[in-house]
């Protein structure tokens, strides 16, 4: 005789009812297998964004879109911004900036300085290669521009877009690329329509420092003397 055929039974598969679908059991762990299967999916989401992320920053990193300056590599201007000796006296044509490179360095606490400063000039033209920071002293300057030889013209084109930068001399230098380095008095770019693009001499003696007011005490007045 055949056995009777179970309801419950479509085909090897199990039928559940709706009882036992409202059952505490059943509906117990399909919770929890619900709230894994969420947690899953957000902490896959997460990794997936947080990659995302990363590989982006890498990409305006590695493009220079975005500069960190604690990431550049650290260059020095040990050179004192007083008189230099070295300072041609004879006048130089301006360079389009498109035609000359630099480096802009950060010689200041406020961080992302030359980041911002080496996209201005970007805007304007310049072929910035690096950015990174440096020490300058006295810091308490616009700042400099250092080239060898064959970048006084280089670093005259420079000052005119840059107003206030003292020129400083490296007979050592290869090459007519400039160092921009920025001090704490720097402000922002010359306006562009207002850039002297003449001939010119390049300036090499930094501002001086203001004299301390001295301070000077009136003498005392003696009392009046009075005659016996």
């Amino acid at each position: 005789m055949a056995r009777d055929k179970d309801p419950k039974d479509w085909h090897g598969h199990r039928i559940i009812t709706e009882d036992e679908l409202a059952s505490p059991e059943f509906t117990t762990d399909a919770r929890l297998k619900r709230r894994r299967a969420i947690r899953h999916g957000i902490i896959l989401t997460l990794v997936v964004l947080v990659l995302a992320a990363a590989m982006v920053m890498a990409y305006l990193i590695n493009t220079r879109a975005i500069v960190i300056d604690a990431l550049e590599p650290q260059q020095t201007v040990e050179s004192s911004v007083a008189f230099n000796e070295a300072c041609p006296t004879t006048e130089f044509s301006y360079i389009e900036p498109g035609k000359m490179k630099v480096n802009v360095m950060n010689a200041t606490q406020i961080s992302g300085l030359a980041g911002a400063t080496a996209t201005k000039l970007r805007k304007r033209g310049f072929k910035v290669v690096d950015v990174g920071n440096a020490r300058l002293s006295p810091v308490e300057v616009v700042g400099a521009v250092r080239s060898g030889p064959d970048g006084y013209a280089q670093a005259m084109t420079v000052q005119r877009n840059i107003k206030g930068l003292t020129y400083v001399y490296d007979a050592k230098r290869p090459g007519s690329t400039v160092d921009v380095v920025i001090g704490t008095k720097y402000k922002d770019l010359v306006k562009e329509k207002s850039v002297n693009t003449k001939a010119g001499k390049l300036g090499c003696t930094a501002p001086k420092p203001k004299d301390e007011a001295k301070e000077t005490k009136a003498p005392a007045k003696s009392a009046p003397s009075k005659d016996k």
